[in-house]
Parts: C-alpha cells; sequence; structure tokens
C-alpha cells in the first residue's frame, strides 16, 4: 500500500512539471513495466532493474539539463530501489545543482535591473523558473517590478485551460504557471469562461516551440552515419538554439567537421578541409589530430609536386618544372628546395630569352 502511496506521489508531481502529456507518456511507460502488478510478489530484483531504467533516463535529462524532470526520474528511481545509497546521493545532489542554477541566474537578473536591462533581467528570471518553478522572487520581480510592462489581454473561452493558452501564445504549455501567477491564480484550477486575462508579453527566444532533443539527437546521429553532414549541422545547430549547453550536440558538430575534413583530405581539397576545420571548435579531441594529418598530407603531396617538377627540369622543361613547383610551395610554403629550383629555373629562361 505504502508502494501504491509513493507512485501516486510522484505521478502528482510529474503532472505539476509535465502536464496531461507527460503523465500519459510515464503511465505507457509504467504500465508496460508493470504488467505483473503492484504485489509484494514481484521479485525484488526486478524492482532493481526497473530503479537501474529510470535512473538512467534520469542521467540522460540532467545531460541535457533537464533538471526538473531528471529529478523526478531519480525520486521513482529512488521509490522502486529504497535500499540503494546511490540514488538518495544522487538526488540530493541534483537538488543543489537545480537550487545552485536557478539562485545563479536570479542573481544575475537582479543585476540586470539595477543596470535598467530589463529584457535581459527578463531572460535571466524566466531561465531561474525553468530550473525551479517555484521560485517566488524570480516571480515577484516578472510580475511587479520589471518596466515596462506589456500584457495581452485574452478573454477565457468555455473549453480553455491554463496550459493550453500557454500552448497557445508561448507555444509551450509548461509556462501555465506564469499566466497563473500574472492572473492570482492556481494551477490546479481552471480559469472560469468569460474572464479576461492578462498575459506577459515574452521574447521570442522564449516562445520557441519546444523539441524532443532525444528525438533530435538520433536524427542527426544517422545523418553522420550516412554522412550527410550539412543535415549533422543543421539539426544540431536547432538543438543548440533550443539548449546551448548540449553537450551531445556539440560532438555532433565538432564529429562531422573532422569526418567531412577527412574525406575532403583523401579528395586532395586540402585548402577545404582546413576551412571546415575552422568552424570547429579547437578543443575538440579530433580537431588538432586531423589538422596534424592533413599538414602531413599535404608535405606529402608537395613532395610529389617537386620529383615532378626535377623530373621536368632534367627534361629541359623548365616552365612545365617551375609549375609544379609552385604547387609544392603552395601545399608547403617552406620548402627551399623548391623556392631555391624556381629561382634557378627563372634565371635560366632570362637567360634563354637573352641567346634567343
Amino acid at each position: 500500500m505504502k508502494k501504491l502511496f509513493n507512485i501516486y506521489l510522484l505521478l502528482t508531481i510529474l503532472f505539476f512539471f509535465t502536464g496531461c502529456a507527460g503523465v500519459w507518456e510515464f503511465l505507457g511507460e509504467f504500465v508496460d513495466k508493470f504488467a505483473y502488478g503492484f504485489s509484494d510478489k514481484v521479485p525484488d530484483n526486478t524492482n532493481v532493474l526497473l530503479s537501474s531504467s529510470y535512473l538512467e533516463k534520469a542521467l540522460e535529462y540532467e545531460k541535457n539539463d533537464k533538471l526538473q524532470t531528471a529529478l523526478f526520474y531519480m525520486q521513482i528511481a529512488g521509490t522502486l530501489n529504497p535500499d540503494s545509497t546511490i540514488i538518495p546521493e544522487k538526488i540530493a545532489s541534483l537538488k543543489s545543482t537545480i537550487d545552485h542554477k536557478a539562485n545563479q541566474h536570479f542573481t544575475t537578473g537582479v543585476e540586470f535591473c539595477k543596470k535598467r536591462r530589463f529584457k535581459d533581467a527578463q531572460g535571466q528570471f524566466l531561465t531561474t523558473l525553468r530550473y525551479a518553478p517555484g521560485h517566488e522572487e524570480a516571480l515577484e520581480y516578472l510580475k511587479n517590478r520589471l518596466h515596462p510592462k506589456e500584457y495581452l489581454n485574452y478573454k477565457v473561452n468555455e473549453k480553455d485551460t491554463l496550459k493550453g493558452i500557454s500552448k497557445k501564445f508561448y507555444k509551450d504549455p509548461s509556462k501555465d504557471f506564469l499566466i497563473a501567477y500574472f492572473n492570482n491564480l492556481k494551477t490546479d484550477k481552471e480559469p472560469v469562461p468569460g474572464t479576461i486575462l492578462k498575459l506577459p508579453v515574452l521574447g521570442s527566444e522564449f516562445t520557441r516551440p519546444t523539441i524532443d532533443i532525444r528525438i533530435e539527437l538520433k536524427k542527426a546521429e544517422n545523418f553522420l552515419k550516412e554522412k550527410r553532414y550539412r543535415k549533422v549541422l543543421d539539426v544540431a545547430g536547432k538543438i543548440l538554439d533550443y539548449d546551448k549547453s548540449n553537450k551531445a550536440a556539440e560532438d555532433l558538430i565538432n564529429t562531422a567537421f573532422c569526418q567531412q575534413a577527412k574525406h575532403l583530405t583523401i579528395r586532395k581539397n586540402y585548402t577545404e578541409a582546413l576551412n571546415v576545420l575552422n568552424r570547429a571548435d579547437p578543443q575538440y579531441d579530433c580537431v588538432e589530430k586531423t589538422i596534424s594529418n592533413i599538414k602531413k598530407s599535404m608535405k606529402k603531396q608537395a613532395e610529389v609536386h617537386y620529383l615532378k617538377g626535377v623530373k621536368h627540369f632534367l627534361n629541359e622543361e623548365l616552365q612545365s618544372a617551375i609549375k609544379e613547383w609552385e604547387k609544392t610551395l603552395a601545399l608547403n610554403p617552406e620548402h627551399n628546395k623548391a623556392k631555391k629550383n624556381i629561382n634557378n629555373a627563372r634565371s635560366l629562361l632570362e637567360k634563354l630569352e637573352k641567346v634567343k
């Protein structure tokens, strides 16, 4: 019975943070995995395995900076495996991270307010609420201290819900708490039809459509396997527009740059390959190594052109020799023999012209 109560409590928390869609998504997984019911006859190791599964999901959400969702899944993991000593530590650590990030953005918002940079302050307070939806001080600043204040009036229709209105205006149902706060409503009660609501106007960066990062990452990974590098950059770039700190998307972009540069190197498009890598993060593991390999290939190819030039020179084909040595210098500007040989060949050509 206690287990049932804990599950009910967690469902209530999920509804608060993710809305109906999140609840039904969770229920679908939950029913599948608990097909044998909640009786005490379920082996303990089954719960431990399920706990590991939810902990893995929690860590994935944490990696993508969806900390409230990560916390929810960790709490599920803890409920399924109450004997774990690791999960409570992870929950405590995640709560600490949430508090730290929320307070960090709140403090920055306050500083922006003091400098009268109200739009920047609004962004910081909204980010604070993403980490801690109940942050009263951030809500207070958004409601009463930011100037100028901009609102849209909205008349509630018969079938309207706070989440529906939020999705319509902000393209994000989870911002229903903002509408509730600015209109002195409770998020667990729907507005009365005919009521005029004040909807705070948010910058475009806070009203962009939500995306499923896991799905988009999978798309980018598949494009990378198919060597469709431009598609990788497009999809991963969209993820970073939505979540600027997404490490997986950054990794995909830099890996795409490295792989594209390698293929260009094979085709001897060395300059283009280096230009591609100029767009990559120089701190990324493969970038420095790939640049080094490209430069080695350029030196080898420079030597090929140098020897061709020598062959032309010996055959008294001075113009052709000079062209090959110029190609040598284009690939390896430090090739002193090619520089010297070009000067000698040009000097010989001048003497031959005078003789004629």
